[in-house]
């Protein structure tokens, strides 16, 4: 019996030694805000927090990288304004009047998060920092980040400057789209050819999931006093890819690898909606059959932790289908959400083609019977 008790209290430490609840599977985490998502789909698979506002620091460069891709050459030259050469800490030192080539701007900006460089970026594309960062929430409400303002190109505290653990995912998600920036923030060092250097001036990640995880390869990092320790981490294992965010956190690293853990080791590939099921018998008016039955146009599948999964299914049809109805067409829409995020809006069809009731015959067969 005592043997018995050493072995389960032996299984315990280890858990908890590992950041795993001996109860669920779901990870410690060292803060209040957090969000797991699968890249492929932007599935919300596990999170705290998801909308909340918050001061995001450096990660803000994510989409300073993005702009400086979509809207510049890599090989064009960016002039350093007298204001770029005064951006706070931290900073790599550019002065007034030196030329840097933007793919070297890019680089410090997302692998040493260099300040100066993420001004000189946005001043090189839009001639003013408040015009770039007006750039930036135009790209930010595009692409599905809604609940994000940024006020400058670097993250240094301002009033006004926010995001949430979900749009940063989305941002993140969107920046493993553009291959240069996506090359850059899975280095953990490289070389930035600084114009006042003889030498190109060695530069190292403050990403350090990136040495100490396997498959880490990206994103960014962020922290001030306000902001806290923040993190944008996303990794691959076995052809799958996670991203997760965590804000003011007391162990970024460690948060974000009990995420990434949690999601490869213990979500599965769940089918939610089978498109071989019937969902609605819908009443037909004046059809040779009186009801037809609709199906969803195909399968969906989520990844579910735990058996959880916080779904919710909204439907919107058409309950008085006109005849004729051919075979296909769409009467309406499924929409599932998880954690309040649209996942996928599935078209609800019918299966075969109903006719219109030939009133004449039904009559004379009404006739004939009395």
């Amino acid at each position: 019996m005592l043997r018995k008790i050493n072995i389960s209290i032996f299984v315990l430490i280890f858990l908890l030694a590992l950041g795993v609840d001996a109860v669920n599977a779901t990870p410690y985490l060292s803060t209040n805000y957090y969000c797991l998502v699968d890249t492929d789909t932007g599935q919300v698979i596990y999170s705290q927090g998801l909308d909340e506002k918050r001061p995001v620091a450096s990660t803000t460069k994510m989409m300073t990288a993005i702009l400086a891709v979509e809207y510049a050459n890599l090989d064009e030259v960016a002039i350093v304004s007298e204001h770029a050469s005064k951006t706070p800490e931290f900073s790599i030192g550019l002065r007034k009047g030196s030329e840097v080539e933007v793919a070297e701007l890019v680089k410090a900006a997302l692998i040493r998060s260099s300040n100066d460089t993420a001004v000189v970026l946005a001043e090189h594309i839009a001639g003013d920092e408040s015009l770039f960062a007006h750039l930036m929430n135009k790209k930010a409400f595009a692409i599905g980040a809604v609940n994000t303002h940024f006020i400058n190109s670097s993250g240094l505290p301002a009033t006004n400057h926010y995001s949430t653990t979900y749009d940063l995912s989305v941002i993140g998600r969107y920046l493993l789209t553009k291959e240069e920036p996506r090359k850059i923030v899975a280095m953990a060092e490289s070389t930035f050819q600084h114009p006042d250097y003889i030498k190109p001036l060695k530069i190292s990640t403050t990403n350090r999931l990136l040495n100490n995880y396997s498959g880490a390869n990206g994103i960014k990092t962020g922290t001030t006093n306000l902001a806290g320790k923040c993190l944008v981490a996303s990794a691959t294992r076995d052809g799958r890819n996670l991203i997760a965010v965590t804000l003011k956190s007391g162990d970024r690293v460690g948060d974000c690898m009990r995420l990434l853990d949690y999601g490869f080791y213990n979500t599965k590939y769940v089918k939610i909606i089978d498109g071989q099921i019937p969902f609605k018998r819908l009443k037909v008016n004046n059809g040779e059959k009186p009801y037809m039955e609709v199906y969803p146009s195909q399968d969906l599948y989520l990844w579910q932790a735990d058996n959880k999964l916080d779904l919710e299914k909204k439907v919107r049809i058409n309950y008085m289908p006109e005849v004729p109805v051919l075979k296909g067409t769409i009467h309406g829409y499924l929409d599932v959400y998880v954690d309040n995020k649209l996942m996928k809006s599935i078209p609800l069809v019918n299966r075969e083609n109903i006719k219109k009731k030939n009133n004449t015959i039904q009559k004379i067969r009404e006739f004939l019977i009395k």
